[in-house]
């Protein structure tokens, strides 16, 4: 008689990352690497654009939290569950209108909401949280509540501003509030191919964290998003699905060994003057 395997743990993975920077590129092919290995997986939008389920939908708009909270929609689990042809489910929170309500009170209602349904979430072998990291907001701190025994990564460019929400980010996890909170690495989302990446490498070591990968510009990535597609989905053979599976077991190897930290950030004028140091702004 075969002897049955145990089932692993499930992992929450929690992504942080300033607006535009690529957070929803590298969430939603993580989601789509690992459901391609046979993972049940649930990604989580918590931006108000409602754009993490852009390349599994073509552009469908899916329900949101939002819908639900006006009641267009019932509370229960799967009224707010998108099932997509790849086999990543997927929920958004959505958002007000610009200048009405806020983005991060959806984000808060939205974890809320799998705090009522906990055995439909541990269902799942894989959680994503796409979150936008600008932290203007305390309601986009609510997913590190799901991170116990898991970690958050941070997304960022090779660009100042980038760099700045991404040390604010490790500045959020060591709140009080957050003890939970540990930081597995950063994921380099490059604008540029050919910029100089020492100083990427002195930034996660001045954080006390490490580099998970390195996102590399391509086109592929690029017409697979104009397809509504992930990369896998639009050229599965090529360098950039590759480079995303290998992502992929990183941050898995991460969350399953625990070698995520507690970050050390800097503060805003010590990050400046690191800035300065390395002459970031002039590479």
């Amino acid at each position: 008689m075969a002897v049955k395997k145990p089932k692993r743990k499930s992992m929450v993975v929690i992504l942080y990352g300033k607006g535009g920077v690529g957070k929803t590129t590298v969430s939603s092919h993580l989601a789509a690497c690992y459901a391609a290995e046979g993972r049940k997986v649930l990604l989580l939008g918590c931006d108000p654009k409602t754009d993490t389920s852009t390349r599994f939908l073509a552009g469908l708009r899916p329900p949101t939290m939002l819908d639900m909270v006006e009641g267009k929609l019932s509370r229960r689990f799967e009224a707010l569950l998108t099932r997509t042809p790849s086999g990543v489910d997927v929920m958004e929170t959505g958002g007000p209108e610009p200048g009405v309500g806020c983005g991060g009170r959806g984000v808060a209602t939205l974890c809320q909401f799998l705090e009522e349904h906990p055995r439909e979430f541990a269902s799942y072998d894989v959680a994503i949280f796409d979150v936008l990291g600008d932290l203007v907001c305390g309601g986009f701190v609510a997913p590190l509540r799901f991170g116990r025994g898991n970690c958050v990564f941070v997304v960022s460019s090779e660009e100042p501003a980038s760099l700045f929400a991404a040390n604010n980010i490790a500045r959020m996890t060591c709140r009080p509030y957050n003890d939970a909170a540990s930081v597995g690495g950063i994921i380099f989302n490059l604008r540029r191919n050919d910029a100089p990446r020492g100083h990427l490498t002195a930034f996660a070591r001045r954080l006390g964290v490490g580099v998970i990968g390195a996102v590399e510009r391509d086109r592929v990535i690029m017409e697979a998003e104009e397809r509504g597609l992930t990369a896998l989905a639009h050229a599965p053979r090529s360098k950039a699905a590759h480079g995303f599976g290998v992502l992929a077991h990183a941050v898995e190897r991460v969350c399953r060994s625990k070698r995520s930290a507690k970050a050390t950030p800097m503060t805003n004028d010590e990050f400046w003057a690191f800035v300065r140091s390395h002459r970031i702004a002039s590479l």
